[in-house]
């Protein structure tokens, strides 16, 4: 009895470790449009401190990049998918799930805001693109996006890792 008392108590533990590590929740500081810094602050134009996380399955715009509108002028898209990711968090505790880290060492999680997946909304109002090299869960969102000529599909751009290659 006393065994599987202890044995049943290691296992809580490591369980509790496993989801504190991977589960983060809090106000968050907006570096770009696919990554956040949950119970980070913003200083000098930095997001510093608290749990760096990658949306999953999304690639919006490098801040530093430009789209071009129909009408011909650049935009800059980069900053707008920011803005507009910021847009959606501001003020509000978020709940980002995930379980493992990429080269950079962010947390690979699908956050929600009022329950609500911030990864789909970032491709379904257009400011994100479906990152098939980790999911295939945002295709529809993406697609329904384009039909609709929201947020990038309104506009001629580059995908967000084909930039990345040239810049």
């Amino acid at each position: 009895m006393v065994t599987i008392a202890v044995a049943t108590g290691a296992l809580m533990v490591l369980m509790t470790a496993s989801r504190s590590r991977a589960d983060v929740a809090g106000p968050v500081c907006v570096a770009d449009g696919n990554t956040i810094s949950v119970n980070g602050k913003r200083r000098g134009g930095r997001c510093l401190g608290g749990t760096r996380v990658r949306l999953l399955g999304i690639d919006a715009p490098e801040l530093k990049q430009t789209c071009k509108h129909r009408n011909g002028r650049d935009f800059q898209c980069g900053r707008f998918a920011a803005s507009f990711l910021l847009e959606q968090v501001k003020g509000k505790r978020i709940v980002c799930k995930g379980g493992s880290r990429d080269k950079h060492r962010r947390l690979l999680a699908i956050c929600y805001v009022n329950g609500k997946d911030l990864n789909a909304l970032m491709v379904r109002e257009g400011w994100a693109l479906a990152d098939r090299r980790f999911t295939e869960k945002y295709i529809a969102d993406e697609n329904a996006a384009e039909r609709a000529n929201k947020g990038l599909w309104d506009m001629e751009f580059t995908p967000p890792w084909e930039w990345r290659k040239n810049h």
